[in-house]
């Protein structure tokens, strides 16, 4: 019992660290000294935070959707609620769960490879742009993304775009303890696609992060 409370209390302190981290990295990006908690997006990471809001402020003039970005930490697995929109007004978060690509997959439930080759089937990092409006695909209602990055250049051609999915709900994640795997395409859950697309529609930035972004590995 003391071990599993030492465990928690740790768990904590960790949570409340990266917050704290992600809180003053908000606060800087709006020039303030003071926000509200709740209202200081201290519930995404620091690190993909930090990396999406400077990318953003220095890209501004790319992105005629001012008001959401959003945030996709692959150092998560599919178990955890690892997309997170980010409301650039008032810095509140509301965080869904997302896939990766099956070729992505190295161990159940975590993306550990990813690829920008088309047939890959892996996701793939960097900053996106969303496209200016939605279509009618094979998957239903979608939002096409561009790849800004070198590792995400070809997104377009690769057909990569959000969607719903079936496999991308709790129920599926509970019942297979892990999300089901797309061909790259970051899915979402058929009652988190409105809110999303809504959000991201317009010309907005999306950011797919994971450690191996910043590493001077071969993600071509």
């Amino acid at each position: 019992m003391a071990m599993k409370i030492l465990i928690l209390m740790m768990v904590l302190s960790i949570n409340l660290s990266f917050a704290s981290e992600s809180a003053e990295i908000w606060k800087k990006f709006q020039g303030i000294n003071y926000c509200e908690p709740g209202y200081c997006a201290e519930k995404i990471p620091a690190r993909p935070l930090e990396l999406a809001l400077d990318f953003f402020q220095e890209n501004r003039e790319k992105f005629e959707n001012q008001h959401h970005l959003g945030i996709i930490d692959f150092s998560q697995n599919s178990n955890q609620k690892r997309f997170y929109m980010l409301n650039l007004k008032n810095g509140s978060v509301k965080m869904m769960l997302v896939t990766h690509g099956k070729k992505s997959e190295t161990e159940k439930a975590v993306a550990g490879q990813f690829s920008n080759i088309e047939g890959s089937e892996m996701s793939s990092l960097g900053f996106y742009k969303t496209g200016s409006d939605t279509y009618v695909g094979k998957h239903g209602k979608s939002l096409k993304l561009y790849g800004l990055s070198e590792t995400n250049s070809k997104a377009f051609e690769r057909g990569i775009v959000i969607h719903s999915a079936d496999y991308a709900t709790e129920w599926f994640s509970k019942e297979k303890g892990r999300l089901g795997l797309s061909q790259g395409c970051p899915a979402v859950s058929p009652s988190d696609l409105e809110y999303v697309i809504n959000r991201l529609v317009g010309e907005g930035l999306l950011f797919i992060y994971a450690p191996a972004f910043e590493k001077n590995t071969d993600l071509e």
